[in-house]
């Protein structure tokens, strides 16, 4: 059926909807591309004025593009939403709230959609209730396309692709911080911090939830990633390492399982950390997780946590957004490094009888990782599904990023946009006493 429109904004006046907009405005014109697109949310007024006001800013007309209204809680809306676009580029969170009537609209009316979700609940229970329908509809939806968890998951098939041999394991590092002096204020949006509180008050869900999505085990590769759960030194980085706490690690093993199911590829074990350059950093952060975690478990508690953000995130979260001078001095880079042999083996399921003979080394790094890279990552997977149908995974699904994206341009794309791959080095380790 034919659409009016190529790509919709959904929640364009949100947080990371504003920010999406210059880009979707500057993407849907690159590269020989002529994309219609609009924005659609609950009040026309609203829209109007971001469109006028990105107008001023960016020099871009944008008078004509079509201002859809759409509310979550309106299911026929939605519906008349999804009608009319190819894709839907959801920025309604938090999804374990907000995201499933916008893929249940998509899939019913043969609509592909992706969001930057890093809610594991929501996006493995997208996966149970929605594969086999989107499949049957041809539709991709696929959560976690922001910094939550492309340069991850992306970063890994990117180390797949560049490792000549058999990848075991992959051990991944994230670094935050602000270029130049620092800007005081909070540095990331309310929604992420809501989106963490529940996440966490519900963490119980996922064993149920993953016993009935993955009905078999993978098979148990040796030798074995060792989880490090306390503080500890890296060999290869500066500062103080600790478990990253997002979605990333749950993202990633779900991309190798489906690369193991579907292409009969060895998955790749994955341990994922982020790095605080002081120990006082560290004990701080330690204190404020504690905290954190005994008042999720309890509504009076997460009350506490949704109504004091500042309180006891040390002013990291705020009920009111970071400032436009704290989110353009922020970096972030995702350093990969896997080990692995040389040689392939016969049978994907087979063991090496000897220890890894090789180490690689990857990093992904960018600008502003929660507004402009995330919207850099959602916009260009949003364009690459409609405009590489032939390179997506055949017929269509719930996927995570890594495995719906890995023939495709998009990590070249994101390469042009200030979202970088690189492999650092290489490393025979066959000689060494590792």
């Amino acid at each position: 059926m034919p659409r009016d429109l190529d790509i919709i904004l959904f929640g364009a006046t949100g947080f990371t909807g504003k920010h999406a907009l210059p880009l979707i405005a500057k993407f849907a014109k690159t590269k020989t591309r002529n994309l219609a697109w609009g924005v659609a949310g609950r009040t026309e007024k609203k829209l109007k004025d971001l469109l006028e006001q990105c107008e001023k800013d960016t020099g871009t007309p944008l008078s004509h593009v079509p201002v859809i209204i759409a509310d979550v809680e309106n299911e026929k809306s939605l519906t008349e939403m999804a009608k009319k676009a190819r894709i839907i580029v959801n920025c309604c969170g938090p999804y374990r709230f907000f995201g499933e009537p916008v893929v249940k609209a998509c899939v019913e009316e043969g609509t592909h959609h992706v969001d930057v979700s890093g809610e594991p609940q929501y996006m493995e229970r997208m996966q149970l209730k929605y594969n086999e329908k989107a499949r049957e509809k041809g539709v991709y939806v696929i959560s976690a396309c922001g910094f939550d968890s492309i340069p991850s998951d992306l970063g890994l098939v990117f180390l797949q692709k560049k490792f000549d041999g058999t990848l075991n394991s992959v051990v991944t590092y994230m670094e935050s911080w602000e270029e130049g002096q620092a800007v005081s204020g909070p540095a990331i949006n309310y929604g992420t911090w809501e989106s963490a509180v529940y996440g966490l008050a519900h963490a119980q869900e996922l064993r149920a939830l993953r016993k009935e999505l993955f009905t078999t085990r993978l098979p148990s590769f040796k030798p074995k990633l060792q989880a490090k759960t306390v503080p500890h030194k890296s060999e290869h980085l500066e500062g103080w390492v600790l478990p990253f706490p997002g979605a990333d690690r749950s993202v990633m093993k779900r991309s190798q399982r489906l690369f193991y199911e579907k292409d009969q590829k060895r998955p790749v074990q994955i341990e994922t950390y982020f790095i605080l350059k002081s120990f006082w950093s560290v004990f701080l952060i330690s204190i404020f997780g504690m905290i954190f975690q005994f008042l999720a478990k309890f509504d009076f508690g997460r009350s506490l946590l949704l109504k004091y953000p500042e309180k006891f995130s040390a002013g990291f979260f705020s009920r009111q957004p970071p400032s436009e001078e704290k989110i353009e001095k922020a970096r972030f880079s995702v350093t990969l490094f896997g080990e692995g042999w040389k040689e392939k083996l016969a049978d994907v399921n087979d063991q090496y009888s000897t220890p890894p003979d090789k180490l690689i080394s990857a990093k992904i790094k960018g600008s502003n990782p929660g507004y402009g890279a995330t919207c850099v990552c959602l916009l260009l997977a949003a364009i690459t599904v409609i405009t590489e149908p032939e390179k997506m995974p055949s017929g269509g699904g719930v996927y995570p990023p890594g495995y719906a994206f890995a023939n495709t341009s998009l990590i070249e794309q994101l390469n042009e946009n200030e979202v970088t791959f690189d492999v650092l080095f290489e490393k025979d380790l066959s000689d060494s006493k590792h």
